[in-house]
């Protein structure tokens, strides 16, 4: 077979006093086969499958017009310091409730602790400990980031940030309760984290998506050059502002119709959302100019109307977005330009039959 091979589609048309049977053979059907040439050349049909098989994403980004793909953001554990289980301690977590600094005195409180650790300035620039704002699955909501959370990393990776924790302790060893030390020396022992960090372009414009589950998305804008993205959602660097708007609103479309069509998320996503809008055929170079720029405008102002709220989980968020006129308009939009089997194909990549279960575990 060769890219020239002519496709065609073909569908069975039995009448009804026939039943369909596995035994039946082609001689036994023939008169029933409707055959219709294929819209697409045969390069067409098996480029989305052979972006999916390769995993390609270099490939996908360019053919979406994007900078690049994150099918995951930083591998970090230890943020909130786990869930208090039987049998288990709770222990402290990199997550920051507070924090100060200045020339002289660097101060922070640590997740899950009460008493605030204090160090000279000096300390963090030995280990090459930073504090970042860190995007957190739990806080990605269709067409908004409820909130960043603070949280402190080494760019030397985690030994550099154990030996930090562990001489911030010591200084503040007759300062804190048994329990907080006791805490505080578990998270070393449990804490991970990159060797290096990896922080979103200031100058860059992207799209934030949960990952796991329901991949609704968030346009983002970094607004200082310490944002990091947690693993456990993905993201999309794109070329511009445009860009970014009408890909969250691409991927927060698809989302709902997942819930819309009773489907239930498969669990982990990676880059199977980005994949499925090139399916659909929602790509940047395949919708025409005005109706991006209707997607766009809309896009931009849910990011600016959107509640920023905890819901028990995404199916009720989207539908929660779903009462919002801009996003009718823009179910409306996108239903009047998307071929309906392409759809279908697209949604079979991040989905399937059965009842979604939800949740996420803090660590």
């Amino acid at each position: 077979m060769n890219w020239n091979t002519e496709l065609q589609v073909v569908k069975l048309r039995m009448p009804g006093e026939m039943k369909y049977s596995k035994s039946l053979n082609l001689e036994d059907i023939k008169g029933f086969l409707e055959i219709k040439p294929c819209s697409e050349s045969y390069e067409e049909y098996i480029k989305p499958g052979l972006l999916y098989f390769t995993e390609d994403l270099n490939t996908l980004a360019k053919e979406l017009g994007v900078d690049r793909i994150y099918p995951k953001g930083l591998f970090i554990e230890g943020i909130y310091g786990g869930e208090k289980k039987k049998g288990e301690e709770e222990y402290a977590g990199l997550v920051l409730k507070e924090h100060y600094s200045d020339s002289i005195i660097f101060k922070f409180k640590l997740y899950n602790t009460e008493r605030t650790l204090v160090v000279p300035s000096e300390l963090p620039n030995k280990y090459n400990v930073r504090i970042y704002k860190m995007i957190y699955v739990g806080e990605i909501n269709p067409f908004r980031i409820n909130k960043y959370l603070h949280i402190i990393l080494s760019q030397r990776g985690e030994e550099s940030l154990r030996q930090f924790l562990q001489e911030a302790l010591k200084l503040n060893e007759r300062n804190i309760s048994e329990d907080a030390y006791k805490k505080i020396e578990k998270l070393i022992g449990e804490l991970k984290q990159p060797g290096s960090i990896e922080t979103l372009d200031m100058n860059k414009y992207y799209v934030v998506y949960r990952r796991v589950r329901a991949f609704t998305a968030s346009f983002l804008k970094p607004a200082t050059d310490n944002f990091i993205v947690k693993d456990e959602a993905g993201y999309i660097k794109c070329k511009d502002e445009s860009t970014a708007y009408y890909y969250a609103a691409i991927l927060n479309y698809l989302a709902f119709k997942v819930v819309e069509s009773k489907r239930s998320f498969i669990r982990t996503q990676y880059a199977r959302p980005i994949l499925a809008l090139y399916i659909a055929g929602l790509s940047w170079n395949n919708i025409n100019d005005s109706v991006k720029k209707k997607v766009i405008e809309l896009s931009e102002i849910l990011h600016k109307k959107s509640p920023s709220k905890e819901y028990t989980n995404q199916k009720v968020a989207l539908k929660d977005i779903a009462r919002y006129y801009e996003f009718k308009e823009i179910i409306k939009i996108l239903d009047s330009n998307t071929d309906r089997r392409k759809l279908e194909e697209a949604l079979s990549i991040v989905s399937g039959k059965g009842v979604e279960r939800s949740g996420y575990r803090k660590t």
